[in-house]
């Protein structure tokens, strides 16, 4: 029979050995601890809520800014847009030179930089990944607008590529820093460079490891997954629930139920705006444009739909495009009219507007539309409301239905000639983006030419003439600016979203 070892402990060393186990087992249950929250470097987990993600990864693949959020973190480009802004810095390119017709473009390669499994990257591998886009731009219309300027690219050597355009067009360069122009590898699962790989990919989750071998700095935290959950509802309840947890586009709803510190909010690179047929009474009289531009307070509608949650629009371009200028609207600074125009009062005016929230107005179009309804009323100009789902409402503006139209404009690549030349250039009248129908020769001449001019302060002298232009004009009156928001657990920080809708995940940190 096997006998049991019973220590014996004098009693009066008792309490010294008791002190002893205590403090043994706390360091212990410290390092076990930690291990259970992933609170090491190598072992650090993030839980990204998200209402989509992409069904397919390949940069070329992607219908549009938004299926590509978390893409940056894999696959990068030779340019990228700066943490706060639509400004361009260097990523897979150190440097780049413009010839002076501005239809030669060279970059440099950044040294030492190796994809995910192992292979360097080289010149020719970035012709390549842009011949692959070129082809599938000649069936894809988003990315025709995207590289359709492109004649060819070639890598003379090792180290540097070169594209040559069919015309001038200065923002090619913001196009390169877009997810659809990332460089891969192609794969079962494609090799990037960026600071984290694809380790598991299925239906509706993503799984990402920090890559070793990134060319900057390693990421703090070892495991980012992330799972696509449409309900806000759910994704705010594993933000309450759980610990190392991200949760992406918060409602504005539930925007007051968090603490303050847990929000992350952006100024996003959309607008809202109230569309008025420049061609057609009441509105082909500038006089009258202008009188209802006065009459908008765009304080006001913000603070009464978003509770102050997005910015009102004291312009056309957003905040964080690059080469925004500073320019008043009229109405922005809610000056009382000397008298509204007869023709303003002489029957109802009716209001086109969409049913759903859109990116720019989370309140919804019917909303909006009873908003800019009680607004006029006081100046007793009265308004019919015509909703419409969205894509009816497109057709219906087409066929310039009604006298107004509410709509809006979410930026492709953060460049101010996305917003003057896309929604007034006169030539997209009759591709349906100019829907005001708005024509100023001057104004026309002013975006041709910017176009064609690198971003400098010259470049930003024209897109300030160009606002003044649009503002004195009226065609348009913008509302209020859209807003990116992603609530994190406490323990979370570093976390950083992009005026363009993307995520930086480099910088993320977990402290417990």
């Amino acid at each position: 029979m096997r006998q049991l070892f019973v220590l014996q402990i004098p009693k009066k060393h008792f309490f010294f050995f008791a002190v002893l186990v205590c403090a043994i087992l706390t360091i212990f249950y410290s390092v076990a601890l930690k291990s259970k929250h992933h609170c090491g470097k190598e072992t650090a987990t993030v839980l990204i809520a998200t209402c989509t993600l992409p069904n397919n990864i390949i940069p070329e693949n992607l219908p549009d800014n938004e299926a590509g959020t978390f893409l940056p973190n894999v696959f990068e480009g030779l340019v990228r847009f700066k943490p706060d802004s639509c400004a361009v810095t260097p990523c897979l390119a150190t440097s780049w030179r413009v010839s002076p017709d501005g239809r030669t473009w060279s970059f440099t390669l950044r040294p030492g930089v190796r994809f995910h499994n192992g292979r360097p990257l080289t010149a020719p591998l970035v012709a390549a990944a842009f011949e692959r886009k070129l082809s599938a731009a000649a069936v894809s219309s988003y990315l025709h607008l995207l590289f359709g300027m492109v004649a060819s690219v070639d890598a003379p050597d090792p180290q540097h590529v070169t594209f040559r355009l069919k015309y001038p067009y200065t923002p090619f360069l913001r196009n390169l820093a877009l997810p659809q122009a990332a460089i891969y590898l192609p794969g079962a699962l494609p090799a990037g460079t960026g600071p984290y790989k694809i380790e598991a990919l299925r239906e509706g989750a993503v799984s990402l490891q920090a890559y070793k071998g990134y060319w900057g700095k390693t990421p703090a935290v070892a495991r980012v997954l992330l799972r696509k959950i449409p309900d806000p509802g759910r994704r705010l309840r594993l933000l309450q629930q759980g610990k190392g947890v991200i949760a992406l586009d918060v409602p504005l709803t539930a925007v007051s139920k968090l603490p303050p510190a847990t929000l992350v909010k952006t100024t996003g690179a959309a607008v809202s705006y109230l569309g008025l047929y420049t061609d057609k009474e009441p509105f082909a009289d500038p006089a009258a444009r202008r009188a209802l531009a006065l009459l908008i307070d765009q304080a006001a509608l913000c603070r009464n739909l978003y509770g102050r949650l997005l910015p009102p629009a004291t312009a056309l371009l957003p905040p964080p495009v690059a080469g925004t200028i500073p320019q008043q609207v009229p109405g922005s600074s809610h000056q009382t009219p000397a008298g509204v125009p007869s023709i303003l009062k002489k029957r109802p005016l009716t209001l086109l507007t969409y049913n759903e929230a859109r990116p720019y107005n989370p309140a919804g179009g019917i909303p909006l539309a009873a908003e800019i309804k009680r607004q006029l009323a006081g100046a007793g100009i009265e308004v019919a409301i015509r909703a419409y789902p969205w894509e009816k409402l497109k057709a219906a503006i087409r066929r310039q239905e009604g006298d107004f139209f509410l709509y809006g404009w979410t930026s492709d690549n953060g460049d101010p000639d996305n917003f003057l030349c896309c929604l007034l250039a006169s030539f997209q009248i009759s591709r349906g983006l100019n829907a005001t129908h708005y024509r100023n020769p001057t104004f026309d001449l002013l975006l041709a030419r910017g176009q064609q001019i690198p971003d400098s302060p010259l470049r930003a002298q024209i897109y300030a003439r160009a606002l003044a232009t649009v503002a004195a004009d009226s065609p348009l009156i913008p509302l209020a600016y859209s807003v990116h928001l992603a609530a994190c657990t406490p323990e979370v920080s570093g976390f950083c979203l992009h005026p363009l809708g993307t995520y930086d995940l480099q910088r993320l940190k977990i402290g417990w």
